[in-house]
This record gives C-alpha cells, sequence and structure tokens, in this order.
C-alpha cells in the first residue's frame, strides 16, 4: 500500500469513528433525557397520592360549606418535592379544586398534569345526616 492509500484510510476510519461517536452520543442523551421524565412522572404521581392520603388522613370530615378552602389549606402541610412546582386553584363556583404539576429539566418543554379533585370525589365530605355528599359535575 502507498501512503496515499493509508492516508485515505485513516481519514475514512476517523469520519466513520466520529459519526459513530456521535450517534451514539445522540442516543445517550435522548435516553436519558426519556429516563428523567420518566422520573419526573413519578415523582408527580407520588405527589398526588401523597396529598390525597394527608387529606384523607387528617381532615376531620370537612363541612361541605366550604371544602375547597380546607383543602387547599391542608395542602400546605406536605410541601411538593424539590423538583416539582405545585398549584393549587379553587373553581370559580367554589365545588372544586385544580391542583397543577409542572416539572422539567432546564432547556427543555415543562412536564406537565393536572387534576380536578372534590372533596365529596375524595370522602372527605359528610353530610349531617353522616352519608357522603354527592359528587358535583364537573364541566
Amino acid at each position: 500500500m502507498q501512503l496515499v492509500e493509508v492516508s485515505l484510510a485513516a481519514v475514512l476510519f476517523a469520519a466513520a469513528a466520529g459519526s459513530s461517536l456521535q450517534l451514539w452520543s445522540a442516543a445517550a442523551s435522548s435516553s436519558q433525557s426519556t429516563a428523567l421524565r420518566q422520573q419526573l412522572q413519578e415523582r408527580i404521581e407520588l405527589d398526588r397520592l401523597h396529598l390525597q392520603a394527608h387529606w384523607r388522613q387528617n381532615a376531620a370530615r370537612l363541612s361541605c360549606l366550604d371544602p375547597v378552602a380546607g383543602l387547599i389549606a391542608r395542602a400546605a402541610d406536605v410541601p411538593p418535592p424539590p423538583q416539582l412546582q405545585r398549584q393549587l386553584l379553587p373553581a370559580a363556583d367554589g365545588e372544586a379544586l385544580l391542583v397543577q404539576w409542572s416539572a422539567g429539566p432546564p432547556g427543555e418543554p415543562p412536564l406537565q398534569r393536572h387534576r380536578w379533585l372534590t372533596p365529596a370525589g375524595l370522602g372527605l365530605c359528610v353530610e349531617a345526616s353522616g352519608a357522603s355528599a354527592p359528587a358535583p359535575v364537573l364541566p
């Protein structure tokens, strides 16, 4: 082999190796990003379950007169994990609570989730007769 052939082979090999490394790096980065988003989804779900369990354990059967304010007050006892932001927004009619979670790595669109909750739907609202009040119908 001549020097030109060896040089050309070395250049082709280096280009192929560089391209392979770039593809491998992109695949690893994508896989890591997917795994991080999955972890954030799991943290949101765990925070939701923890919040609901806290409401059920510590709510001394809320009055049906202003139950959403009670939920908001008791939610302050359960701070969200550091990676999450949680917002509690009462519905216009005061019968339901919108809980919104937002999380995400910097530089990517945030992962968002929301859920409408009612005290009666959580089993927290009890009327004077002891029967659970029916859950209001949400739009």
